[in-house]
This record gives C-alpha cells, sequence and structure tokens, in this order.
C-alpha cells in the first residue's frame, strides 16, 4: 500500500469527542499525544484502513490557522453504504445523500461531522 504524503490536520473543540466519532465511523487510532488540558489531545494520527491518515488536535494545542468546522475532507473506500450505514448510527447529519455519480466514476455521500467539517466518503480516489 503506498504510504499517504499529505495528511489534513483537523482542529476541534471538542477534540476527544470527534476522536470517538471518527473511530466509530472506521478510522484506527495510530498516535496520541494528550493535551496539556483536562481532556484536550495535543496530536493524535488516526489511519483510515485503506489507506490515508488525518491528524486531530483540539482548539489551542498547536499555533495553527485552522479553525474548527472549516475542513472538507474526501475520504476514499471501498464500501461507502457501510460507512454511511455507520454514520446513520452515530445520527450523523447527512449533507449528501448517497448517490452514484453521472459525471465520474464514483459512489459517494458527504457528512458533517459534530464541529461541521464536510467528509466525503467515496469509491472515487482521483
Amino acid at each position: 500500500m503506498r504510504q499517504q504524503g499529505i495528511w489534513p490536520s483537523v482542529v476541534s473543540d471538542d477534540a476527544v469527542g470527534l476522536q470517538g466519532w471518527l473511530l466509530a465511523l472506521g478510522f484506527t487510532e495510530d498516535l496520541l499525544i494528550p493535551g496539556e488540558g483536562e481532556g484536550a489531545i495535543h496530536h493524535c494520527q488516526l489511519d483510515w484502513p485503506e489507506g490515508g491518515r488525518i491528524m486531530l488536535s483540539s482548539t489551542g494545542e498547536r499555533p495553527t490557522p485552522c479553525r474548527p468546522g472549516t475542513s472538507s475532507l474526501h475520504v476514499v473506500t471501498a464500501d461507502p453504504d457501510a460507512v454511511l450505514a455507520r454514520a446513520r448510527a452515530l445520527d450523523a447529519a447527512i449533507v449528501h445523500e448517497l448517490v452514484d455519480q453521472a459525471d465520474y466514476p464514483s459512489r459517494d455521500f458527504t457528512v458533517a461531522d459534530p464541529d461541521g467539517n464536510h467528509w466525503t466518503f467515496a469509491t472515487f480516489a482521483g
């Protein structure tokens, strides 16, 4: 498997809650460095089992222009139906329902996480 060379970073006011939400969608934890404050995350690496990684931290833990709820991420998966079922079990806000795209070969949907970031899970890898 090819290692992803760009790792998106997500900042959250409730990083522990977002971490749990992402784990429930199917991400796995690779590394966790607790933050200075109680319940804070300084740095967390979450891997997508089909390839790729994101970084997560609590608001204020690192100097960054990133703000909670401003990210839009694309995650490639062979089974968006299964991920959507997990998202529905979390009562995730569905931004775009599951659709077979007409303009390019993809089956995908978009959900908003508790901070408002948009996560598109798609069969299209580019």
